[in-house]
């Protein structure tokens, strides 16, 4: 989960490789088959890490989409993504359904 938290942090402060190493890190070595479930450790063995799956999702939403939870609602703060990927869009963002999308300027 702490890989998560780095990735959205180093893709808010402008840092797209250290965030792409950290994304990758935060799920890749944990994956588990035949279904590549997310588990609790590096090669852990238990079917399901729930919170671990929601840390990577976070890192998307918040890091490399620069969502922010605020008094006046979700906003988007400034954000960059990794080097190859082209655009982030989410949709259906809080009860008016918005929509956020982050350009790759490279």
């Amino acid at each position: 989960m702490t890989h998560a938290i780095f990735t959205l942090l180093y893709a808010r402060l402008g840092h797209p490789d250290q965030a792409y190493k950290y994304f990758k890190e935060s799920y890749l070595p944990n994956l588990n088959p035949p279904f590549r479930v997310i588990a609790e450790t590096k090669g852990g063995t238990n079917p399901y890490f729930a919170t671990g799956a929601g840390g990577v999702l976070q890192s998307i939403l918040m890091g490399f989409g620069g969502l922010d939870i605020t008094d006046k609602g979700i906003i988007q703060v400034p954000s960059i993504l990794p080097e190859h990927w082209k655009s982030l869009k989410i949709t259906g963002v809080g009860i008016e359904g918005k929509t956020f999308t982050v350009l790759n300027k490279n």
